[in-house]
């Protein structure tokens, strides 16, 4: 029917998108890595989380290749198979179980699953490490690896003509996406009412050499928001069994690794241009473990002034 989004056409678009969100993270990556040349460079190499950048350079590599295999995809559906009778593009891309896609899948599940973990590393480290805190988020993860190792099963299992949103697969991902963005709706929740706490204690102090908490703050939920949104428009498209939900899906993968460094950037840059300022200060700083904060520079100070008699 005219008017209506085939599978082919949505993964084409899919990959454009995926293309264009891909260049974006990767100059975010680039700007994330401790390795620009400057007179602190051993310092900031030796205070590298080692975790997560282990994790960022991890999902580097998984969405690397997974847009790599999306243009492997597109070339095999679009010039290999042209020529073919009917619609042999979307014959292509309609086939779950080709072993392609089941690549393509576990990468996107694998990066979903490294971003929820450093979402829960972050709320651990924001409460001072104490493990009842990430009780919950852990549970959630847990039943989105099962429902990811079922869905990926139940994928390499299916036929051409089974209805991808009705299958075993389609039960699996029922329950996949909304964990995911349950994980990131509960830790994003808790790490904002944790940091908003902490602000509140310390209102009355001027913060300097370091961005304002409350930046701190914003910057956090706007990361986090940026992907849970996109997830919640993916288990949207999902349960309506629309085919724009495959654009999403391309969509999503380097939107993980945009939300993941972007946090960082401007974290980094609202440093720089608070330090920048020429505001005298006595600095008094806190140990950031000490007050919840991980890898997140914040110095607490208190203004100096000076009366200076006229002569």
């Amino acid at each position: 029917m005219a008017g209506v989004l085939s599978v082919a056409q949505a993964e084409l678009i899919g990959l454009i998108v995926h293309s264009c969100l891909f260049g974006i993270y990767i100059i975010l990556f680039a700007q994330n890595l401790p390795l620009a040349v400057h007179s602190n460079f051993v310092s900031k190499i030796r205070n590298t989380n080692k975790f997560l950048f282990t994790a960022n350079f991890l999902l580097f590599i998984f969405i690397f290749l997974h847009w790599i295999i999306q243009i492997h995809r597109s070339q095999k559906a679009f010039i290999s198979n042209a020529g073919k009778p009917g619609d042999p593009a979307t014959v292509y891309y309609a086939f779950p179980a080709d072993p392609m896609n089941l690549l393509k899948e576990t990468l996107y599940l694998t990066q979903t699953f490294i971003a929820d973990c450093t979402m829960i590393y972050r709320l651990w480290i924001v409460y001072n490490k104490k493990h009842y805190v990430v009780i919950g988020p852990i549970m959630i993860m847990m039943l989105f690896v099962v429902s990811a190792i079922g869905a990926v099963i139940a994928l390499a299992r299916t036929t051409p003509e089974e209805n991808i949103f009705v299958s075993t697969a389609g039960r699996w991902a029922a329950m996949l996406f909304p964990s995911t963005v349950a994980t990131n709706i509960l830790t994003t929740s808790l790490i904002t009412y944790r940091v908003w706490r902490i602000h509140s204690q310390v209102h009355s102090m001027v913060i300097s050499s370091g961005p304002n908490l409350l930046s701190i703050l914003h910057i956090m939920i706007e990361s986090a928001t940026l992907y849970t949104t996109t997830a919640i428009l993916l288990l949207i498209g999902y349960m309506a069994k629309s085919t724009w939900q495959f654009i999403v899906i391309d969509m999503i993968s380097p939107i993980i690794g945009i939300s993941f460094t972007l946090m960082s950037v401007r974290v980094n840059r609202s440093g720089s241009a608070n330090a920048s300022q020429n505001t005298q200060v006595v600095s008094h700083n806190i140990r950031t473990e000490d007050i919840g904060l991980g890898s997140l520079p914040v110095t607490i100070s208190q203004e100096v002034t000076k009366d200076y008699e006229g002569s």
